[in-house]
């Protein structure tokens, strides 16, 4: 059947050693087995299973070439600083190109979007700002857009995840708990805007998804570009998000910061960020406190629709707050702690 591969296809996941990267491994594994590469430019994958790992350095055309030997299908989930990943996305749909392969899902995100608020489709534009994680983001699905669009026979799928959480989760599990057994968050008066979250569980079944699409009969059929917002089933106000964290971490809930106490606790964060990289951990509660990016994501009001994703996936996101917080792995403190 026309679109089909006549043998198992050879997957290549980039950035195999972070939070999103590790967490595809065993799902393709399983789906793929025997045939998927875990490419990272350091480290070995977080999660161990039936993989074979490579070394695949966004940076390193010669590199990249060498781990795309043979592949045909990429799940490009590398993550790194916003300014190197558009050239990070040339070197790779160069070395896709020479290798001849035609598969590609990539992980863009709803920072696409900008300052858009209300109900979000796919199909609306993003409004400014856009800081430089947007803007990198924006980019890449540029590139990667035109690079199907310049032979019949590529794919591209886009998904756009919306806050990515779960066990592992450096920025919105690790962190956040730190944040809230040192003290040094709480709920704010700007925290009302919605989290677009995704648990990692849920994201995983989905790329899986859009393998499945892209290795099988009716891949043809699919559009060469198709960009899909992958969020979970509910959505949650921020505050909301927090207090369900601290109560995973046995504290009580979390105390409502004043519009004054919030502007003297940012104020405070400078001169305490500096302190820490000198080894002077002097107001570790202060040096905690949101900043300015955070409170603008903490108020948008805007609702991202996953219906487009059901659609095509034919998965549609099921793990809920309290599901998902569960499976984070978050306890509270042992009294000797």
């Amino acid at each position: 059947m026309e679109g089909e591969f006549s043998a198992p296809p050879c997957v290549l996941v980039t950035g195999a050693s972070g939070f999103i990267g590790s967490a595809l491994l065993p799902v393709l594994a399983q789906r793929f087995p025997g045939s998927v590469l875990a490419g990272a430019r350091r480290g070995t994958p977080a999660r161990t299973c039936d993989v074979a790992a490579i070394a695949c350095d966004l940076d390193d055309p010669a590199q990249l070439a060498e781990a795309l030997r043979g592949v045909n299908l990429v799940v490009h989930a590398a993550y790194g600083d916003a300014k190197a990943m558009p050239g990070q996305a040339e070197n790779l749909v160069a070395a896709m190109t020479s290798a001849g392969a035609e598969n590609l899902v990539t992980f863009s995100s709803i920072a696409v979007y900008g300052a858009r608020e209300g109900l979000v489709t796919e199909d609306d534009e993003g409004v400014a700002p856009f800081d430089a994680y947007a803007e990198a983001k924006r980019r890449c699905e540029t590139l990667f857009r035109h690079w199907s669009e310049a032979a019949p026979g590529r794919r591209v799928i886009a998904l756009r995840p919306g806050i990515v959480y779960g066990a592992g989760s450096t920025l919105w599990i690790d962190k956040m708990a730190q944040r809230i057994l040192s003290g040094g968050w709480g709920v704010f008066p700007r925290g009302n805007g919605f989290a677009a979250l995704v648990h990692i569980d849920d994201l995983a079944r989905q790329t899986l998804a859009a393998c499945g699409l892209l290795t099988g009969g009716n891949r043809e059929a699919l559009p060469r570009f198709v960009a899909l917002n992958a969020v979970g089933p509910e959505s949650v106000e921020w505050n909301d998000y927090f207090q369900a964290l601290a109560g995973a971490l046995g504290q009580p809930p979390l105390r409502t910061w004043s519009p004054a106490e919030l502007a003297l606790r940012q104020a405070l964060a400078v001169p305490a960020k500096i302190l820490r990289r000198l080894s002077l951990d002097l107001l570790p509660q202060a040096a905690l406190a949101p900043g300015a990016g955070e409170l603008a994501l903490f108020s948008l009001r805007a609702q991202y629709t996953g219906a487009n994703a059901a659609q095509v996936l034919g998965f549609s996101p099921a793990i809920r707050l309290r599901e998902g917080i569960s499976l984070s792995g978050l306890k509270p403190p042992s009294p000797l702690s």
